[in-house]
């Protein structure tokens, strides 16, 4: 009797179904249909606009946040400079120091050694990407941060030089007398 009950609740879904589109296009008018689809293509604009709008503002706060990372980086190691450790204000040249030992030990034991097996070789290989990503990361934080604490050096003392110049009263210029 399952059979049954297939065969007609097939049909009946079909039936209604066709039903329900022979009452909408009886009393739904072209005017309707028209309005019907303007309503559709202005939510679908007032959806885009928002949608782009999201986007920007999730641009904006990705900006944001970079930005605020990297103020907190160069607010941490300007105290670090400041600290009095000897270990804090080292960190950066035994970090590289150690890293490059570390990453050429491995590279002359890998080139001048042949008795590495299959399985050694492949564990070697499968860390070479991590190496390469950390010493790209020490040696790019190390020598940029130097270059840019020598910059903001140049830069301040270049703007103290404009500042001397631009004054009235400069130590070149002091009346005598």
């Amino acid at each position: 009797m399952a059979w049954l009950s297939t065969i007609f609740s097939s049909i009946g879904v079909s039936v209604i179904s066709t039903i329900g589109n022979v009452i909408d296009e009886l009393v739904t008018s072209d005017e309707e249909v028209a309005l019907t689809d303007i309503q559709k293509a202005k939510i679908k604009a007032a959806y885009n606009v928002k949608v782009q709008e999201l986007l920007a503002e999730i641009d904006q706060k990705a900006a944001e946040h970079e930005e605020n990372l990297e103020n907190e980086l160069t607010e941490r190691l300007k105290l670090d400079m400041k600290s009095d450790s000897w270990l804090s204000k080292n960190i950066r040249p035994m970090t590289l120091i150690f890293m490059t030992l570390v990453v050429s030990t491995l590279a002359f034991f890998t080139i001048f050694n042949n008795t590495f097996t299959e399985q050694q070789l492949d564990t070697i290989k499968a860390w070479i990407p991590f190496f390469q990503v950390i010493m790209l990361t020490i040696y790019g934080f190390y020598f940029g941060s130097r270059g840019l604490e020598k910059i903001q050096t140049i830069r301040v003392s270049s703007q103290a030089k404009n500042s001397n110049k631009g004054s009235i009263f400069s130590q070149e210029q002091e009346p005598r007398g």
